[in-house]
């Protein structure tokens, strides 16, 4: 028995990274996952989870889109039922700072890690009340406490997201549903975001301002996606059934110092 059994997730940014990891760190506890994502490859997740004995789906989706949050609520509620989990992963990285970014840069990076989430989260709420039991988790970043000047686009989208996370609890809570909402701040992950040859956009600057970072982590490493999977499986389960508004800092210490 998973802590998570009969309980059906959407997972957004799903195909690789951290969004495929708590995909999986879900389906190992039970749960029934939609993975959702831009790129093509989320089938191929969605399938290799599958061959593995979990209750899997793939949709393409364009966290921009109201049309596409309508669709891939619709699409899960139809093939796995109602919702009883949202993870909020998808997201792009830019390296700028204010002399360098463009209005236009801010408004993409704002449209797709903040208010993609927040279309999320009002998709959902409706198939959540329902079940009577819900859990949305959105993964910010450490870089909410770590001021750092070449993350101009980045940070501020990260944080709206955090205090907007802090904000559906509170409304949740009073309300009276049954609707947890919670925040992950991840630090450097070995993530193909980070790292892989698709990069977003100057990826140079993003090398530079990583390793540093990585020889100041306390614990002497990068993280691992799965390491923010089983946190994202923690607070989608029972484990955390007294947790709303809280951020969780996943980053080997970094945003300490």
């Amino acid at each position: 028995m998973g802590k998570l059994d009969g309980r059906v997730a959407i997972v957004t940014g799903a195909a690789r990274g951290l969004g495929a990891a708590s995909a999986e760190a879900l389906c190992a506890e039970g749960c029934a996952v939609m993975l959702a994502d831009v790129l093509d490859q989320v089938t191929e997740t969605a399938q290799a989870l599958a061959t593995k004995g979990y209750r899997t789906a793939a949709c393409h989706h364009d966290v921009t889109s109201d049309a596409d949050w309508d669709r891939v609520v619709s699409e899960t509620i139809r093939q796995l039922g109602d919702i009883n989990v949202l993870v909020n992963n998808a997201g792009i990285t830019l390296a700028a700072s204010i002399d360098d970014i463009t209005i236009d840069d801010a408004r993409r990076v704002m449209e797709i890690n903040y208010f993609g989430p927040m279309r999320g989260m009002k998709a959902v709420l409706p198939s959540m009340r329902r079940t009577g039991n819900g859990s949305i988790i959105n993964l910010s970043s450490n870089s909410t406490r770590m001021i750092i000047g070449i993350t101009a686009p980045y940070a501020p989208a990260k944080a709206a997201l955090a205090l907007l996370t802090k904000n559906v609890a509170v409304h949740c809570a009073q309300a009276g549903d049954a609707i947890r909402c919670n925040s992950i701040h991840p630090g450097p992950n070995e993530t193909p975001m980070l790292f892989g040859p698709d990069m977003d956009r100057n990826a140079d600057a993003a090398i530079n301002l990583i390793k540093p970072m990585v020889a100041a982590i306390p614990m002497k490493r990068m993280g691992l996606p799965a390491e923010i999977g089983s946190v994202v499986a923690f607070l989608a389960s029972d484990d955390s059934s007294y947790m709303t508004g809280a951020e969780l800092f996943v980053d080997g210490g970094l945003s300490l110092l």
